[in-house]
């Protein structure tokens, strides 16, 4: 069979980068350089039973998370290093470090739950301590309205380069989830957990009680340089002598599969013992497991059924209930099946 290319090709050129519009590939040096943006490519037919035409078009980009174009060169890490080093030694104000605090241990949040002007976020942006989520704020109104939390606007934040060596710098970890990288879909839980753990918060300081959150990173259970263990959000609540804490997992599946694993997971960890030392705490945390479905209480009711006797104790609670009902401290004893009262200052 012939080697030569059957294929009459038909290029729109006017969208072309200058180095495409000509396709005489033989006659011109290869691109060093990928193609910039999103680029569709459709073969249909030309001439029946002869050849193709290929259409080339430039798309626009799927709705996806990532780094916007307008945030300016990307940072290296030495030279956002270097400039928060130089911030730290100018100093920055309560309220700059309260927001990187809030993103540190948030990881991803919402306008509302930092609680400033977007006005002051903007200056923030332009230091590099803060960046905005790409994402439509339509949508996640839209989404965040679907599990019950209300924001007047869209618009998420996550550390920036200069903002995140600021908190390394001053927690001691460094922040490794790539949010900015992460669909829409995949930060949702994280929105929904921060949410909860502010209204926790919030119900704590009437109470007198001080509420502490550990970061991803700090949550995490390590043996020798593997990470073996790590809970969606973990908070303590302290108040004189008296020390309790709380690991959250929140659940946007409507399928119960994940449940065994995570009881599996915390079983694993509670019969360790490591938790001890890197928590500082006597006793292991309660969690407390939140849920979009029934179905995904039904999945912990089962695991727990097949486990039993479980060192771990376990609390359920609906989304919706917990989040409209407008009482935080009532929770199901998965184990018991029964209703209680779990916060200290509720006994």
């Amino acid at each position: 069979k012939s080697k030569k290319c059957r294929c009459a090709v038909q290029i729109h050129t006017a969208i072309m980068p200058e180095g495409c519009r000509n396709l005489s590939a033989q006659k011109r040096k290869k691109r060093t350089t990928p193609l910039q943006g999103v680029w569709l490519v459709h073969i249909h037919p030309y001439t029946h039973g002869e050849k193709d035409m290929i259409t080339v078009k430039r798309g626009p980009l799927p709705p996806q998370g990532g780094r916007r174009a307008d945030l300016g060169p990307v940072l290296s890490r030495q030279m956002a290093q270097s400039l928060a080093e130089a911030a730290a030694r100018r100093g920055l104000s309560p309220e700059a470090w309260r927001t990187l605090d809030t993103l540190y241990f948030g990881g991803i949040v919402t306008i509302e739950q930092i609680g400033l002007a977007r006005r002051t976020l903007r200056n923030y942006a332009k230091a590099r301590l803060v960046t905005r989520y790409a994402y439509s704020p339509k949508e996640v109104i839209r989404a965040l309205g679907e599990r019950f939390i209300v924001v007047g606007d869209g618009q998420l934040y996550t550390l920036g380069p200069v903002g995140a060596e600021l908190s390394s710098m001053r927690h001691g970890w460094r922040p490794t989830l790539p949010y900015l990288a992460y669909s829409l879909e995949q930060i949702l839980p994280t929105l929904v957990l921060n949410e909860i753990v502010q209204r926790i918060w919030a119900e704590a300081e009437k109470h007198d009680w001080t509420l502490k959150r550990y970061s991803y990173e700090q949550a995490q259970i390590h043996k020798g340089d593997r990470v073996i263990f790590s809970p969606s959000a973990l908070i303590s609540l302290e108040q004189d002598e008296r020390l309790y804490f709380f690991a959250l997992e929140y659940h946007d599946e409507k399928h119960g599969r994940d449940a065994w694993r995570k009881v599996q997971h915390y079983e694993d960890a509670n019969e360790m013992g490591l938790w001890e030392e890197r928590w500082l705490g006597e006793n292991f945390p309660v969690v407390l497991a939140v849920f979009r479905s029934n179905h995904v209480g039904a999945g912990y009711t089962a695991a727990i059924d097949d486990m039993r006797p479980i060192a771990t104790e376990f609390y359920g609670r609906s989304l919706e209930g917990l989040l409209t009902d407008g009482d935080l401290g009532s929770w199901v004893h998965i184990e018991k099946n029964r209703r209680g009262n779990i916060f200290p200052w509720l006994e």
